[in-house]
């Protein structure tokens, strides 16, 4: 198999598990950490871990239950705990440091508030190309069902202690950064480098990393990179929506799925359908309903993930990943993260409470879960 092996990258919280609030000791955790695995971030609210390279999702979700054990374990030497949610439900910014790196600092400078109130945590996943593919090609196919991959992961409800209304307000607050949102259509990779360029040129950009779209060709790996995704805090989620993510881009570059939307939509329509599907998707997560861009019917997202899931099925089974592309009908049944928190939020335990079952859900698997206690919640 040429091409298609992926890496899982997620960023983690750090929470204290007594009262529930976030705790700003990343470097503290990561210099404990003897792994080299436990990375910074922009925050030292945050720790992001990244997997190897993998040749299948299976794989891959192996390595993301043993990097939430490392993480779960360095922080619980100090005292934390980690979670995994697209945010914290009800701490805010005010307090909290940021890492003492150049490049972090050169972001704060250059993008001042945003920056300094930006405690969000994703999961990125990588997807590589077969050589002589084209990435942009391949994206100008794919990019119409990140709203879908969106609201299987939403997994951000709560903020600053109150219900945002929506499923994922990560992703409503990482649109306020430049070069953010749904990626637009180019015709060549000739285009996008001078697009690029333009913008290194004008100072938009401080380099090709400061691109921050839901999916972006790598900078410096010849992979298609998936951001829109909340970090979600089950596992055998992520390795779902990352088994997805990965039949999209074999279903696309072997001609399952076509780029055929402008046959029938002019391109500046075709680009703002998608951003509304993308901010429908924030808000009602997998009750939203989503535009067809080809032909401008919309239908409700679980319908749409079920199609899209038989659509790439094949390219699951041939990269031996239908094992996990088949929880995706569990989620769909059982509903997203952003749901199952507001219902345990219903229970009335409160936010606190909220935070400690998602540090539980956060290791379910790792051998530091309370395996009983999740099940009877799940």
């Amino acid at each position: 198999m040429t091409g298609f092996t992926v890496g899982i990258e997620e960023e983690y919280q750090l929470v204290d598990p007594a009262t529930g609030a976030l705790r700003s000791h990343a470097s503290e955790v990561r210099s404990d950490d003897w792994t080299g695995e436990l990375l910074a971030e922009l925050q030292e609210t945050t720790i992001e871990i990244g997997t190897p390279i993998c040749t299948s999702i299976g794989e891959a979700e192996s390595h993301l239950h043993r990097l939430r054990f490392q993480a779960g374990t360095v922080a619980g030497a100090h005292g934390l705990a980690i979670v995994a949610a697209g945010l914290h439900p009800f701490s805010t910014w005010e307090g909290h440091q940021r890492p003492a790196l150049e490049r972090y600092r050169a972001i704060e400078a250059r993008y001042g508030r945003i920056a300094r109130d930006e405690h969000i945590y994703g999961m990125h996943v990588h997807v590589a190309v077969p050589d002589g593919a084209s990435r942009l090609g391949l994206m100008n196919i794919v990019r119409r069902f990140l709203p879908h991959l969106l609201a299987l992961s939403a997994s951000s409800p709560f903020f600053e202690g109150s219900d945002t209304g929506f499923a994922s307000f990560r992703s409503i607050l990482w649109r306020r950064w430049p070069n953010s949102g749904m990626p637009p259509r180019f015709n060549s990779d000739q285009e996008f480098e001078t697009y690029i360029e333009t913008l290194l040129d004008a100072g938009v950009m401080a380099d090709p990393w400061n691109l921050y779209w839901s999916m972006r060709p790598h900078p410096r790996y010849p992979t298609i990179e998936f951001r829109v995704t909340d970090v979600c805090p089950n596992v055998t989620d992520a390795a779902a929506i990352a088994a997805l993510a990965r039949a999209l881009v074999h279903a696309a570059a072997t001609g399952t799925l076509l780029d055929d939307a402008l046959e029938h939509t002019p391109p500046t329509m075709e680009q703002e359908l998608l951003r509304i599907n993308e901010w429908r998707a924030a808000r009602d997560g997998l009750d939203a309903r989503v535009i067809e861009v080809a032909d401008g019917t919309h239908q409700p997202m679980r319908a749409a993930i079920r199609r899209l899931v038989d659509a790439v099925s094949r390219s699951a089974e041939q990269l031996g990943d239908t094992g996990s592309l088949t929880h995706i009908e569990t989620m769909l049944e059982r509903g997203s993260a952003a749901d199952r928190m507001r219902r345990r939020h219903a229970e009335g335990g409160g936010l606190t409470d909220l935070v400690d079952w998602l540090v539980h859900e956060s290791l379910v698997g790792t051998g530091l879960d309370r395996r009983a206690a999740q099940r009877e919640h799940g």
